[in-house]
C-alpha cells in the first residue's frame, strides 16, 4: 500500500515537473501567437517573391545603411531585455528597471529609424505603387512596425510593474511574455532585413 502511494506521488511530481505543467497557459498562448506571426511574415515574403518579379539594385546604399542601423538598434534592444531578465533573477529590481527602459528606448528608436527610411524613399520619389520592390518594402515594414508597436505596449507591462516595485523573480510572467514577443519580433525583422538585402 505504501509503495503504491509512493508511486502515485512520484507520478504526480513528474507531471508537475513537466515543461507543459510549468509553463503558464498565457505564456503558451503567446508562443503560439508569435510563431503564427512569424509564419505569416515568411509566407508573405515567399508568396511575394513567387508572384512578382523583383528587380535587383533598387535599394540605395544610403537606405541600406539606415536599415542596417535600425537592425543594430533592435538587436541592442533584445540584448538589453536579456540583461533585464538576468538582473531580475538576481532580484536587482532597480537594475532590471534600468535595462527595461533601455530596451524600450532602443525599440522606439528602431521605429523612428524605420519612419526615416520611409521618408528617404518618399523623398527619392519612390512610392508604394511604383514597382514591386517598393510595394513589398512598404507592405512588409509597415506590418512589422505595427506588430512592434504592439510589442512595445506589451513591454510597457513589466516596465510599469518594475517602476511600481511589483516585479519580482517569482512574479515575472509579464516579463516572460514580453521577452517572447520581443525576441520573435527581432528574429522576424532579421529575416525581413536579409530578404531585402537579397533583392537590394
Amino acid at each position: 500500500m505504501g509503495s503504491m502511494a509512493m508511486a502515485a506521488g512520484s507520478q504526480t511530481d513528474v507531471h508537475a515537473a513537466s515543461p507543459r505543467a510549468r509553463m503558464p497557459k498565457l505564456l503558451r498562448a503567446t508562443w503560439l501567437a508569435v510563431l503564427g506571426m512569424s509564419a505569416f511574415f515568411v509566407a508573405l515574403t515567399l508568396s511575394y517573391f513567387a508572384r512578382n518579379r523583383l528587380t535587383i539594385n533598387w535599394l540605395s546604399p544610403h537606405l541600406v545603411d539606415i536599415l542596417s542601423a535600425n537592425t543594430a538598434l533592435l538587436l541592442a534592444s533584445s540584448l538589453a531585455l536579456v540583461r533585464g531578465r538576468l538582473f531580475l533573477r538576481a532580484n536587482q529590481i532597480q537594475a532590471t528597471l534600468r535595462w527595461l527602459i533601455i530596451a524600450f528606448g532602443f525599440g522606439l528608436s528602431f521605429l523612428i529609424g524605420q519612419a526615416y527610411a520611409w521618408r528617404t524613399l518618399i523623398a527619392a520619389g519612390v512610392y508604394i505603387y511604383d514597382r514591386p520592390n517598393s510595394a513589398f518594402f512598404y507592405l512588409v515594414t509597415a506590418f512589422h512596425a505595427a506588430h512592434l508597436l504592439i510589442g512595445l505596449a506589451i513591454l510597457s507591462w513589466p516596465l510599469a510593474a518594475a517602476w511600481r516595485g511589483h516585479l519580482r523573480p517569482e512574479r515575472r510572467l509579464s516579463l516572460d511574455i514580453a521577452s517572447v514577443v520581443w525576441h520573435l519580433l527581432d528574429f522576424t525583422w532579421i529575416y525581413i532585413y536579409l530578404a531585402l538585402l537579397l533583392y537590394r
